[in-house]
Parts: C-alpha cells; sequence; structure tokens
C-alpha cells in the first residue's frame, strides 16, 4: 500500500496552505502501531512534531487505534497543542460517502436496472447505433454520453443518473421497439 502526508496550515498571511509532505510505499502490516510509528518518524523527520493540531481519518479502525497511540506518544512529550482536545478529526467527506452509500441502498434495485440499460446499449456497435436512432426519434437533446458510475464514487454514481434522465425518453423508445421486434 502507499501513505500519504498532507499538512494544512495557515500561513503568516492567514492564507490556508495544503502541501503534500510524502507519498510513501507502506508495506504491510497496516495496523494502527506500524501507521503511528512511520507518522510519528515523519514528522519528527519534518520537524513538525511540536506543531501538529490535529489529524483528519476516516473510520477504519486501524486508524482509531494509530490517533489513540499518536495521541499518548504526542501527549507525554508535552508535543501536543490544546492538550489533544482537537487532536482527532473524522473525515467529514468519508462521513458523507457513508451516508450517501447507506442511501444508495434504499434505491439498489432502481440503479441495478439502469446501470443494465446502460450496459445493454453500450455493449455492441449495433446497440448504440439502434440507441442512437431512438435518441433521434424522440428529439433527445442530451449530448454528454451514458457511462456508469464506479460504486465506491457516489458523485460518479450520481453522473450515471442525471445522464440517464436525459436519456429517459430514448430508453422508453427503445423498450417499445424490443417489444415490438
Amino acid at each position: 500500500g502507499y501513505m500519504c502526508f498532507t499538512a494544512h496550515y495557515v500561513d503568516r498571511n492567514w492564507k490556508l496552505k495544503s502541501k503534500i509532505l510524502s507519498f510513501c510505499a507502506f508495506k504491510p502490516p497496516h495496523t494502527g502501531m506500524t501507521c503511528a510509528m512511520q507518522l510519528l518518524e515523519k514528522w519528527s523527520e519534518w520537524g513538525v512534531d511540536k506543531k501538529v493540531f490535529s489529524i483528519a481519518l476516516d473510520n477504519a479502525s486501524s486508524n482509531d487505534s494509530m490517533q489513540d497511540i499518536l495521541k499518548s506518544q504526542l501527549l507525554l512529550r508535552e508535543d501536543l497543542l490544546c492538550g489533544g482536545e482537537f487532536f482527532h478529526v473524522r473525515c467529514s467527506a468519508h462521513i458523507l460517502n457513508l451516508i450517501v452509500q447507506d442511501g444508495l441502498k434504499v434505491i439498489g434495485d432502481s440503479l441495478h436496472k439502469i446501470r443494465d440499460s446502460i450496459k445493454y446499449v453500450t455493449v455492441t456497435e449495433s446497440r448504440e447505433m439502434a440507441f442512437k436512432k431512438c435518441k433521434e426519434a424522440v428529439k433527445c437533446k442530451a449530448t454528454l454520453a451514458l457511462g456508469l458510475d464506479v460504486q465506491t464514487r457516489w458523485n460518479s454514481t450520481y453522473k450515471m443518473l442525471s445522464r440517464a434522465v436525459e436519456y429517459r425518453d430514448a430508453f422508453c423508445y427503445l423498450a417499445e421497439m424490443d417489444r415490438r421486434n
């Protein structure tokens, strides 16, 4: 695996800055202890170990144990600002993704049908041509190509759905044509 360290800080002019400090290969095991030791080593190497205020992590259990280890080590050395009160910050993007994924489960049957419909019209050139004719027949103005989502990226599911909605009349027309033939 890999580990990426990004520092977010406010500079002297009160401008928010983000810098990737390191992107490195990280050999197993990926336990909380090995991650914490790697991070402490890097922080010391960069001279930021006394400047750490908080760390944002997703909800992986190894991250929970890693932050516990980091916090206790920094508190022992009295290097943690504000006594560590704000040290562990849950990653809001990860939390939002989990919420959306749960919501998508509710409409799972519909998503499956839409994915199958997109696969059906894009699997062969002859079907793509037939779908193009259906699009023209219903005067569909959609210009963006249909595409499948990446199921771990909810924003790609949104893109897939919003594009499929633009082609709805063409899908209905194709279904009617398929029933007749």
